[in-house]
């Protein structure tokens, strides 16, 4: 068969790859692609069972992060619970700086108002001595509330009363160096921690004293030496401090003494103070003591 027109030659490799190429394949009609509906629905069974492993997987991390946390999941109380102590500061704060403040005053207005109520009581009962004798033959009444009124008062003149010893105790501008002395054998300073641990200390101090002296020792040195007068002015301290746990022992609790002998002996007071003296001088003269053998060592 002849064609007509324009002729081109044709090489063997692009004839060979014309006849190799595939034919045109038609999409099939409705209703007859078989392979194709059942590779769908294996591709849907697939897809569903993934789908159903994936909730199995959330809901196993589910169960797991309930067990470990209740509350996990629980947006809307974390929330809430986030809300208050962001305000919980702040309402605190309002009530401390209130009762900071106003109970301060609330305390002192009620004092003053007591005082008041106490100076118009006295007032009323000096005004009603004045006039005792014009009323002699007739009734008085007292009330429950005017009886429970004036013992209320009673009572808190009492405990201003106490109020003020306990102020003017532990006032520090009025006391005296007798406080100080008084209170040495308490004093951590001193190494005294009561009356058998002074003892014990006093003992092995010198013990200390003693091995420090003995001779051939190493105490020779200028470091033993001084440590030597440390431990002589301990002593010193514990002899006094266990001075004066033993008077005050003795004060605190005295002897059952007759009538008869009580003008002779001195006053508690008296013993105090003169104890209080003695162990002044004990340690003026330690201090010097230490101060000489310093002196003595430098030279």
């Amino acid at each position: 068969m002849k064609k007509y027109g324009l002729q081109l030659r044709i090489n063997s490799q692009q004839q060979k790859q014309r006849q190799q190429k595939k034919p045109i394949v038609l999409p099939t009609a409705p209703g007859f692609g078989v392979d194709d509906d059942e590779d769908d629905v294996e591709m849907e069974i697939a897809r569903h069972a993934a789908k159903n492993r994936a909730l199995k997987e959330v809901e196993e991390k589910h169960k797991q992060a309930l067990e470990e946390d209740p509350s996990a999941f629980d947006y809307d109380g974390v929330y809430d619970e986030m809300k208050q102590n962001i305000a919980r500061p702040v309402v605190q704060d309002r009530t401390e700086r209130k009762s900071k403040y106003i109970e301060r005053l609330m305390q002192k207005a009620k004092q003053r108002q007591m005082e008041q109520e106490i100076i118009y009581e006295k007032r009323l009962v000096k005004e009603r001595t004045k006039e005792d004798h014009l009323f002699q033959d007739k009734e008085k009444f007292v009330t429950g509330a005017y009886r429970k009124k004036l013992e209320e008062q009673q009572k808190w003149m009492e405990e201003e009363r106490l109020r003020q010893l306990r102020e003017e105790r532990d006032d520090v501008t009025k006391k005296s160096v007798t406080d100080f002395y008084f209170q040495l054998d308490k004093n951590v300073a001193f190494g005294a921690e009561g009356g058998a641990s002074s003892k014990v200390e006093l003992k092995d101090v010198k013990a200390e004293t003693l091995t420090h002296n003995a001779p051939g020792s190493a105490a020779a040195s200028g470091k033993d030496a001084s440590k030597d007068i440390q431990s002589e002015v301990l002593t010193d301290i514990a002899q006094v401090a266990a001075e004066s746990s033993n008077t005050v022992a003795s004060v605190a609790v005295p002897d059952p003494v007759p009538a008869t002998t009580e003008n002779k002996q001195p006053s508690e007071e008296l013993q105090i103070k003169q104890h209080f003296k003695r162990s002044g001088d004990a340690l003026a003269a330690a201090r010097e003591r230490y101060l000489a053998r310093k002196k003595a060592k430098e030279y």
